[in-house]
């Protein structure tokens, strides 16, 4: 098996997790890239707390924005989101921010669940896309 089947990639514009995980993993060879959940942080590393779940979505998308558009993509680049949620009965106010950033023509697969967030905070978000 080929080594290096994947590589890392990154910006300062956007939120990083920590050492041991990456912003984003690129399988160029494969024509897809994974970018990690994204919380309601800026790119400086400053979690944002206090904040409505439409203004979590809303950073976290604008995050995952600065990220896609960095690799010269765009948000219909984007397949596949997988959407962790504190608590479902905030739903619709997740998604009425979410629907903004998609094109409602074609959008992404999508799954959404209910699941402990890391900080007490009430949405993450990860995704996959196509690198052509």
């Amino acid at each position: 098996m080929e080594r290096n089947v994947k590589t890392l990639w990154s910006t300062p514009k956007a939120p990083r997790p920590s050492s041991w995980i990456a912003q984003v993993s690129r399988a160029d060879a494969l024509g897809i890239a994974w970018v990690s959940g994204l919380i309601s942080q800026k790119a400086d590393g400053e979690v944002i707390t206090g904040t409505s779940v439409a203004e979590q979505t809303q950073l976290i998308l604008e995050n995952l924005k600065v990220i896609v558009e960095d690799m010269g993509l765009t948000m219909d680049h984007i397949v596949k989101t997988n959407i962790f949620m504190r608590d479902l009965k905030d739903f619709d106010e997740m998604n009425a921010v979410y629907q903004q950033y998609f094109n409602s023509e074609n959008p992404p697969a999508r799954q959404c669940v209910e699941a402990g967030i890391w900080g007490g905070l009430d949405v993450e978000i990860s995704s996959v896309m196509i690198l052509r």
